[in-house]
C-alpha cells in the first residue's frame, strides 16, 4: 500500500537527507540543496511504500513580489520519481495539489520544457515565457544571476486569490528573495 508522509524540513531526518541527496545526484548529477540549513520550514513530500521511498518533492514558503505587492506563495521543488514510469510521480503530485487546495495556496515552481506535458496531466497549468520576468531580488549581493539560465516551463497551481491571473496582467517584472527553489 502506497502512502504519502507530508513533514516539515526542521524534522527531517539524517537517513531522509542523505536519501535525497543522493537522488539529486542521480537525477541532476549534482546536489545544490543543503535541506538541513536552507529549507527547514519547506513542507515535504514522501510517497512511500514497505518503507521504499518512491517519489517525492517539496514546497518552499515564500513571497513574490509583483507590482509592488508582497505574494505569498509555496514553491514546487525537488520533484523526484525514484522509480520511473509506474505512476508514483504523479501520485505525489496529485498529494501536493491536494495540499495547496486546502491550504487555498498558488504553487508556482519551473521545469524545462519537455516535462511540462507532465505536469498538465497533473492538473497543473504550464504558463509559457512568464519565466523570463522572474528576478532574484539579492542577485548582486549574493553574487548569483539576476535570471534564470534559460527560459523554462512555469508550473502553476491556482490559489484561492487568482495570482497568476495579476501575474499575467502586465508585463512587471516578478521578484523573488531566493535565487533558486
Amino acid at each position: 500500500m502506497l502512502n504519502t508522509t507530508i513533514m516539515r524540513g526542521q524534522d527531517l531526518s539524517e537517513a531522509q537527507i542523505d536519501f535525497m541527496n543522493k537522488q539529486r545526484l542521480m537525477e541532476y548529477g549534482e546536489n545544490t540543496k543543503d535541506f538541513k540549513k536552507n529549507e527547514l520550514a519547506s513542507i515535504f513530500f514522501f510517497l512511500d511504500q514497505a518503507e521504499s521511498v518512491k517519489a517525492f518533492g517539496m514546497l518552499k514558503p515564500l513571497n513574490i513580489i509583483h507590482d509592488g505587492k508582497q505574494c505569498p506563495i509555496l514553491g514546487i521543488s525537488n520533484i523526484i520519481a525514484v522509480e520511473k514510469g509506474r505512476g508514483y510521480g504523479k501520485l505525489l503530485m496529485q498529494a501536493i495539489k491536494e495540499y495547496l487546495v486546502s491550504k487555498h495556496m498558488n504553487g508556482l515552481g519551473f521545469c524545462d520544457h519537455e516535462i511540462c506535458p507532465f505536469y498538465v496531466q497533473c492538473g497543473f497549468q504550464i504558463i509559457e515565457g512568464l519565466s523570463s520576468r522572474f528576478q532574484y531580488l539579492y542577485a548582486q549581493q549574493d553574487g548569483q544571476k539576476e535570471k534564470l539560465d534559460s527560459p523554462r516551463g512555469t508550473i502553476y497551481f491556482e490559489g484561492r486569490d487568482k495570482l497568476a491571473s495579476k501575474l499575467l496582467a502586465n508585463d512587471e517584472p516578478i521578484y523573488i528573495d531566493v535565487p533558486f527553489w
